[in-house]
């Protein structure tokens, strides 16, 4: 897919030259608000899906030039290393090829010299290999790599380009200094799949008897039948307004009543009988049932910051999720902004305590019992065409510290919802890169 083809509003054609270096800029991503604007952090290729998941505290953030007082020549020596089971794996993919054309791009806050001394360690692993380095049209096999980070460390991305098929390598690297600061995960993220189709899917409710799945142009209720669901009614979705590009919507169901929020448009009704009526309006979203309520913009893709329910008239940054918990006897919120980033509000909404830089831009909180009780799952900081991976990340005092090992998911996330009686799930929704089918499906935490 060409990068036109991913965004009509950005002009932009990009040639890499082989051996090349390339930096791409930011510009190339401020699509229609992108729901992760500056936060992309891997290049734009549909198989680049490794996702640069995020730094915590602002205090964190990784300098231009050194890092926890690590020499160039210590990554240096660490990129040697991993170059040589990098290396391996691109060739065992690729069948061994005799002759390679292999072009670098950057995307990460690597110096000049690092960069050079990851790039040359992998050509001096190809030759070593016996691997010749041609160009491209006298190859067997073109080979794209990305040096990449996440906040744990460096990611390197390898396309695999043979005839009309293409295969992905991800080598991941801890960087230096960062593994004392870090505390070991001792939480899990489980992932369970209710539900997948071919039409786009806004949002859903399950419970053991139904499930109600809502789509662009209407909201379709299934029953459970032998362990599998049964469609049994289909409700229309009028609205007077054209839909922005990127579409989102909340479902909320209480008992048999249902109320469906989209941009502009608010439609009630019940799922028995089945009915739903739909009017115009800018009634504002529930985030978290009781606890926020926020009003969405009319024709973009985020909610403009302005605050209901309970915390009416008060105003944040425009974001694209939101989610408030208590903890410590302490009222805590947490705003996925659409600048790139998160603000962390203690106890008022006055100033943020702390803002967190390079988070995903779909977070819901999760009440799991283990730990302190609550957690917040997190995407990575991809666009909306990448896979994505979710952490499970504990916000103590004005840091954070991520609590799980990511769950790596086939397709970007486009909602995460808090759910069940309890709040001890968060419903998902994403569109699969490999199949194109869109899923449904939900996130809990598990204790160790």
């Amino acid at each position: 897919m060409t990068i036109e083809k991913l965004c009509e509003c950005c002009h932009i054609c990009a040639e890499l030259p082989t051996y090349q270096i390339t930096h791409l800029p930011n510009s190339r991503i401020r699509c229609y608000t992108s729901r992760f604007l500056h936060m992309l952090k891997t290049a734009f290729h549909p198989f680049l899906g490794v996702l640069v998941l995020f730094t915590f505290p602002a205090a964190w953030a990784m300098p231009p030039q050194t890092e926890s007082g690590v020499s160039a020549q210590q990554n240096g020596d660490q990129f040697t290393a991993m170059a040589g089971s990098f290396v391996q794996e691109i060739l065992s993919r690729a069948g061994s090829p005799s002759a390679v054309s292999i072009g670098f791009q950057n995307v990460s806050q690597l110096t000049g010299e690092v960069r050079q001394a990851a790039q040359d360690a992998i050509l001096n692993n190809l030759r070593n290999a016996g691997v010749r380095l041609v160009k491209p049209e006298a190859a067997l096999a073109e080979i794209e790599v990305t040096f990449s980070e996440d906040w744990q460390g460096y990611v390197w991305i390898a396309v695999i380009h043979q005839g009309p098929g293409q295969q992905l390598v991800i080598r991941k690297m801890e960087r230096p200094g960062r593994a004392a600061a870090a505390r070991a995960p001792n939480l899990t993220v489980r992932k369970n799949l209710v539900w997948s189709q071919e039409n786009p899917i806004l949002d859903f409710f399950e419970d053991n008897q139904n499930l109600v799945v809502l789509e662009p142009s209407q909201l379709v209720l299934y029953t459970s039948d032998s362990g599998q669901w049964r469609e049994r009614n289909t409700m229309s979705i009028s609205h007077s307004q054209p839909w922005p590009r990127d579409l989102r919507g909340r479902l909320q169901v209480n008992g048999f009543q249902v109320t469906v929020y989209l941009p502009g448009t608010l439609c009630t009704g019940s799922l028995s009988p089945p009915s739903l009526d739909c009017r115009s309006g800018d009634d504002p979203w529930p985030l978290a049932p009781g606890q926020l309520v926020a009003f969405f913009s009319g024709h973009r893709n985020f909610f403009n910051g302005i605050l209901a329910g309970p915390n009416s008239g008060a105003s944040v940054a425009p974001f694209f999720s939101g989610a408030t918990w208590s903890g410590s006897n302490q009222r805590q919120w947490l705003f996925a902004g659409t600048d790139g980033r998160a603000r962390f509000y203690l106890n008022d909404l006055g100033n943020p305590a702390a803002v967190f830089n390079n988070w995903g831009g779909n977070l819901a909180v999760v009440h799991s019992g283990c730990s302190t009780g609550w957690q917040l799952l997190v995407s990575s900081p991809t666009d909306s065409i990448l896979p994505d991976s979710v952490e499970a990340v504990e916000v103590a005092g004005r840091e954070a510290q991520t609590v799980s090992p990511a769950v790596d998911l086939a397709g970007p996330v486009s909602a995460m919802w808090t759910a069940g009686k309890n709040n001890e799930v968060v419903n998902a929704v994403m569109q699969s890169s490999s199949t194109g089918k869109y899923e449904a499906f939900t996130l809990a935490v598990s204790c160790n």
